[in-house]
């Protein structure tokens, strides 16, 4: 049985052509592909533009007329976010109704999100591994954990290139730009962020033509089955945004492979991408070739068929310890949770300096989580008996290594600062000593800067300069007299990160950025 798939999105209309076999594999017979941009007279105008009409109906008629051409049997169309925002998106469903006859349906980003995990799974060889799935369109960013059986929690974010565009004012971006476009999409992230690394997941994969583009730009490495799949490093995607941040929009027409419909939206798309590597603390992300019309195709499929059963699965080992650990010895669980939150701000902000993985902010993040756990057994050298209950409370998913430097960096996020007479510190290799003294030197700032436990300081950003570091506070107060304590502490737990550096510490106090409206509230699987 041959059926269509069309994807109305905000950036691009898609067209599948595919036949399902009899047991239920989707074999693709033809794709098609139409740069409409509905999102930029959507997210500028507000409305969906008589230009946009225009080009989507013309558009439209193409597809369908491909999809007759195979004697289809079935043709399923769906529009996204631009349509499903628009104050004139019944208009446009109506009229391309009525002119192509194409009947849309407009569609959730919570059914968006499943109908791209029901494409994504069939190529990403999801057997006995879960995966954080991201795709990125020109209006909504879905993102969502899955296995090759369940789709566990997905959120809907207003991060789309295109509406990330509208921020950019400036050829080339300039550098306050650019760092207040990161700052949105990690703000954004990590507002979705925490139930998906709490159920845990074993790699990134990210789907749509950004994905696509920055993997053809960046150098892809070829991995799997007969090298099938393209993996891009957080290093290369690290160097291609600052290479495409640095260039004018002439400048980056000039570069071979990109699409010509790109070089405006390449810049917020490699900006929103490592941001996501960062917020979720992965060193590289997959390509998924399949999504939304692979899945509108495969729900029908599904609809048609029985007998598929779902299993369970546990949420992740690593997560679910630390959590158990932090809980069983009863955390001031807000200030935790904060303390992690700065400390990650200060991690990513300081990267140019310290060089780390992102992996070590996922340990980073765990060890802000524990690092008051010894209070559990006296508040007197908590530090220590930090150190002993990590070491000696068996948290499963880690390595020996990776529980020595989570002991370490809780024992040194206060007091005394790491010493080769300390043991088991100098009997360390020196890679993970220094890995540890960052850690620790980063969590020593973090903690100071939540000394009162009231989260008063919401956030960091860090200004490197050639002799010092400014540390930017967003802060619910009106000036730093009022962070008294928090800057004290800072400032007297700040020495091993200032030696460490070489570079002294200055405070400042910066403006606040309410993002919450950015975040579709979605319900998890």
């Amino acid at each position: 049985m041959k059926i269509a798939a069309i994807d109305v999105g905000t950036n691009s209309f898609h067209l599948l052509v595919g036949r399902v076999t009899a047991d239920g594999r989707v074999e693709v017979i033809e794709r098609a592909k139409e740069m409409v941009r509905l999102g930029d007279s959507a997210f500028r105008g507000g409305v969906l533009s008589p230009e946009a009409f225009i080009k989507a109906s013309e558009a439209l008629r193409n597809f369908r007329r491909i999809a007759e051409g195979h004697g289809c049997e079935a043709l399923i169309a769906v529009a996204t976010s631009a349509v499903r925002e628009a104050p004139n998106g019944g208009d446009f469903v109506r009229a391309m109704r009525d002119e192509t006859g194409v009947d849309l349906q407009v569609i959730s980003g919570e059914e968006e999100a499943r109908l791209i995990y029901l494409g994504a799974r069939s190529s990403l060889g999801l057997n006995g591994r879960r995966a954080l799935l991201c795709d990125i369109g020109g209006g909504s960013v879905e993102i969502m954990v899955c296995d090759a059986r369940e789709l566990y929690h997905q959120r809907s974010l207003r991060l789309g290139v295109l509406r990330l565009l509208g921020r950019i004012t400036t050829d080339p971006i300039s550098p306050e730009e650019h760092l207040r476009l990161a700052e949105h999409c990690h703000r954004v992230l990590e507002q979705v962020a925490m139930p998906m690394r709490r159920i845990g997941f074993d790699f990134v994969a990210i789907s749509a033509g950004t994905a696509r583009a920055l993997a053809e730009l960046a150098g892809a490495t070829p991995r799997g089955p007969e090298g099938k799949q393209r993996v891009v490093r957080f290093s290369d995607l690290y160097a291609l945004e600052r290479r495409l941040c640095s260039m004018s929009l002439a400048e980056r027409a000039k570069i071979p492979g990109l699409d010509p419909r790109r070089y405006d939206s390449i810049v917020p798309g490699v900006v929103l991408v490592r941001s996501l590597l960062e917020v979720f603390h992965a060193d590289e992300y997959v390509l998924c070739e399949t999504a939304l019309r692979e899945g509108l195709i495969h729900d029908y499929a599904l609809r048609n068929r029985t007998g598929i059963l779902l299993a369970d699965e546990f949420p992740d080992l690593r997560r679910r310890s630390v959590v158990a650990l932090a809980r069983r010895t009863q955390v001031l669980q807000p200030h935790a949770s904060h303390v992690a939150r700065l400390a990650l701000d200060l991690f990513r902000g300081l990267r140019p300096l310290h060089g780390l993985p992102n992996s070590d902010g996922e340990m980073l993040e765990f060890a802000s989580i524990l690092h008051d756990i010894g209070y559990y057994i006296a508040a007197s050298r908590h530090h220590k008996h930090g150190q002993y209950l990590i070491e000696n409370m068996g948290l499963g998913g880690f390595s020996a290594e990776e529980i020595a430097l989570l002991a370490l960096v809780v024992r040194y996020h206060r007091k005394s600062t790491p010493k080769e007479t300390h043991v088991p510190f100098g009997q360390l290799p020196e890679p993970l000593k220094r890995r540890i003294r960052l850690l620790a030197a980063i969590l020593r700032v973090a903690d100071g800067l939540d000394r009162t436990c009231r989260q008063l300081v919401r956030g960091v950003r860090c200004r490197i300069e050639a002799r010092e570091i400014e540390l930017c506070l967003s802060a619910r107060v009106s000036s730093l007299e009022e962070l008294e304590l928090e800057l004290w502490a800072a400032r007297r737990k700040g020495d091993l990160l200032q030696e460490l550096l070489g570079r002294r510490l200055r405070f400042s106090l910066s403006a606040q950025e309410d993002l919450g409206e950015d975040v579709d509230a979605m319900t998890g699987a």
